[in-house]
């Protein structure tokens, strides 16, 4: 009995083993094998295919899929993760360029493109909006971020660098002769050493965000490199011609130029509004009694409006008219009625060449600063074959000489 017992325990669990074998998953994931092209040479000139034909986000991927199976040396990755960092830059995805930036960093930290790809860490750090980290990095990656030993009275501080008097002296400089004198009241330099500090402060930001090394800044700078050059020639030949000018030479130009320093005839006038006709007796004898709260303006010849009253040209050329202490008759201007007393009254007069002297020198070396630009111009054209083709046709030229 024992015996049969055992045999249909025997039976139940081989049933049981059978129903489970029978339900087990009849697909069989083997594990993938890694393509051999994923490895070889030919994923990299893949990758490169990709993107010199503009497929940047294709090429990115190549390049992933190469550095996840491929077994290369740390300097040879290093060198593909700065490719791919770069890459994730034009494509704006600056998380993903710092995350292989800061691994080719760690393979080889003393890479031939290390100064580019400092560079490259700050610019993402700050399109980031991680001004901070970004200022860190470049003072802790780049010389632009290096204290400088102050030599001189510190006038400012951007973070840690000091901008020192010496600084500012070496800046100013540069700005044009007749701008330095002024520089010399300390409002006037206050405000330029405001200025200059801004400037640093947006230059330094630029720089962060990898602007001084793109091509259209480049090209641009080689353009302000020849603007300068053409500046300093021009402005030495021009300083050593107007060296020579005489204070005769200015007094002649003021009596040659007379009627642009003449003082015009003004007057000063109070005013009553009202609106009907009717009022105007009462309003003359408010006018000459000062009461009813007069306006009062100030208005010199030739001008078109008033202030306080708007557009009113003839209005203005009547009141001239008028002598000291007169009242005019009512006016309509607009949709209302005037009535106007001629406070002060000034005539036109010339002004002396004490009195607009500097005024007259200014004058007068900008008009020679003209011609001699344009006479060393003219001199250079004539040292060499120079053609303007107008209408881009050869075959129709005009020659400049």
């Amino acid at each position: 009995m024992r015996q049969v017992f055992f045999s249909i325990i025997i039976v139940l669990m081989l049933a049981v083993l059978m129903f489970l074998v029978a339900n087990l998953p009849t697909r069989i994931v083997k594990p993938k094998e890694q393509s051999s092209f994923l490895t070889s040479p030919s994923q990299i000139d893949y990758a490169n295919k990709l993107l010199s034909k503009g497929l940047k986000s294709e090429a990115a991927e190549a390049f992933e899929e190469y550095l996840a199976v491929g077994k290369i040396q740390p300097q040879e990755e290093a060198q593909f993760l700065y490719k791919l960092g770069s890459i994730y830059m034009e494509l704006y995805k600056y998380e993903k360029a710092l995350k292989s930036f800061y691994k080719a960093e760690m393979l080889n930290p003393k890479a031939d493109f290390a100064q580019e790809m400092n560079q490259k860490i700050i610019e993402a750090l700050e399109n980031l909006g991680m001004s901070s980290q970004a200022r860190y990095e470049l003072e802790a990656r780049t010389s632009l971020g290096k204290e400088k030993e102050a030599k001189g009275k510190v006038v400012a501080r951007i973070g840690k660098r000091e901008i020192t008097d010496t600084e500012i002296d070496e800046a100013i400089k540069n700005v044009p002769q007749w701008m330095k004198k002024s520089l010399e009241e300390p409002e006037r330099r206050l405000e330029f050493i405001r200025n200059y500090v801004g400037q640093e402060v947006l230059y330094t930001k630029a720089k962060r965000l990898g602007l001084d090394t793109k091509e259209e800044t480049r090209s641009t700078l080689e353009q302000l490199k020849k603007q300068i050059v053409v500046e300093q020639f021009l402005g030495k030949e021009i300083q050593e011609k107007l060296d020579k000018i005489s204070p005769e030479d200015i007094k002649l130009y003021y009596e040659a130029n007379k009627d642009t320093y003449v003082e015009p005839a003004q007057i000063k006038v109070s005013y009553l509004s009202f609106e009907n006709e009717s009022q105007k007796d009462e309003m003359i004898q408010k006018l000459k009694k000062q009461e009813g709260r007069p306006q009062e303006a100030s208005i010199t010849e030739g001008d078109s409006s008033i202030a306080g009253i708007g557009e009113a040209k003839d209005v203005i050329s009547s009141l001239f008219l008028k002598e000291k202490g007169q009242i005019s008759d009512p006016l309509k201007i607009k949709d209302k009625f005037y009535v106007f007393s001629i406070v002060d009254k000034r005539q036109k007069r010339q002004k002396s060449f004490e009195e607009v002297k500097s005024e007259v020198e200014y004058a007068y070396k900008m008009k020679k600063q003209q011609e001699i630009s344009q006479d060393l111009l003219k001199k250079a054209l004539e040292e060499q074959e120079v053609e303007i083709f107008e209408t881009g046709n050869k075959n129709e030229t005009k020659k400049d000489n």
